[in-house]
């Protein structure tokens, strides 16, 4: 009887604490340092008014932040703040705060975000094209994850993770949507993060392959055995927490054929609209990425992307994106990099 009795003030005492400052700051607290991976982050509460205070933004969206903060039971109104917390001289029940980071293994999110224009960086999407001289759906299986994460100098984290990842297009003017190329890439990776920077430095294998029915149906074209590795630096900055401009250099270490020209760059833009639509739901963005290399006479190529993408407020880094996209230069498909095309398109666009 007595444990019975034990139970019932237990459980009555934790709905009445269910809703109050103590347990707002407690679960913003969580969500905050477990959703968006933000580390030294304080919140104050009260009377249900949340303010969260941020040491270091870096990319992340500060009306998502508040969005999610909202959903907690309890929470009148939250509101996310870029700075050092003013804190009084008497520390109050209600504020709690996130410790530092230490070291993880197997963290989730990256600290290098994706560049969401480059043709070949993995990911999983469906798109159709649109060419002049026909039509064409391209896929792509793929991820990037990382290992290990760690503090690194100047208030940053450093990690070290996988890439991999398939790269399809098809043929659908032909009943049996005949394969005409499919690029293999897998790559290590070591990402670092400070505030609004980051960057990363990457080995990665490519080859590519004709598809048999396309070399059946076009004798004309030559296969080419499309192989290489090669190691890049990218480097990324946050202009604001909704522009961000990035760029790298990098060079193949090993070429198949052998006469294929080694040096790699490329440059971007990415724009992510501050305002959102249906409650944090969907949020326009846009982005354009531009590479020129040696091994297409760095004639440039131009991808541009431009859409909705849909995101839920409590979930930090998984999003869905419907975007049209326009691509014109040397063509990203491994086997025909020689060949100029241009092409309009629709294309679903999944990230984890």
């Amino acid at each position: 009887m007595v444990l019975l009795l034990c139970l019932v003030l237990q459980g009555n005492i934790g709905a009445a604490a269910e809703g109050s400052d103590e347990y707002i700051a407690g679960y913003a607290a969580a969500l905050v340092e477990h959703e968006f991976d933000l580390p030294g982050t304080d919140i104050q509460v009260e009377r249900g008014i949340v303010t969260v205070y941020v040491k270091r933004l870096g990319a992340e969206d500060p009306a998502k932040i508040a969005e999610a903060v909202k959903k907690i039971p309890g929470v009148v109104d939250a509101r996310v703040q870029e700075r050092e917390p003013v804190r009084p001289r008497a520390v109050p029940l209600a504020r709690t705060a996130t410790p530092e980071p230490e070291s993880k293994f197997l963290p989730r999110g990256l600290l290098f975000d994706p560049l969401h224009a480059d043709p070949r960086w993995p990911h999983f999407s469906a798109s159709y094209h649109w060419l002049s001289s026909g039509r064409e759906f391209a896929s792509s299986f793929g991820e990037s994850f990382a290992f290990y994460r760690d503090a690194a100098p100047f208030h940053g984290q450093w990690e070290f993770g996988m890439q991999a990842s398939v790269f399809g297009v098809f043929d659908t003017q032909r009943s049996s949507i005949d394969l005409i190329n499919a690029d293999y890439t897998v790559g290590l990776v070591a990402s670092y993060r400070a505030d609004k920077f980051s960057g990363f430095i990457r080995i990665h294998h490519q080859s590519s392959h004709l598809g048999d029915e396309f070399l059946l149906s076009n004798p004309q074209v030559t296969r080419v055995n499309l192989s290489f590795e090669e190691v890049d630096l990218k480097l990324s900055y946050d202009l604001t927490t909704w522009l961000r401009i990035y760029g790298g250099v990098g060079t193949l270490i090993r070429v198949d054929p052998s006469g294929l020209g080694r040096h790699t760059s490329q440059g971007g833009a990415e724009f992510k609209s501050p305002w959102s639509l249906l409650g944090g739901k969907i949020r326009p963005v846009a982005y354009a990425d531009f590479q020129a290399n040696a091994r297409t006479n760095w004639r440039v190529g131009q991808s541009m992307r431009a859409g909705f993408q849909f995101e839920n407020a409590t979930i930090g880094d998984r999003k869905l994106q419907l975007l049209a996209e326009y691509y014109s230069g040397p063509s990203p498909n491994g086997q025909l990099y020689t060949q100029t095309v241009e092409w309009i398109g629709m294309g679903a666009h999944l990230w984890f």
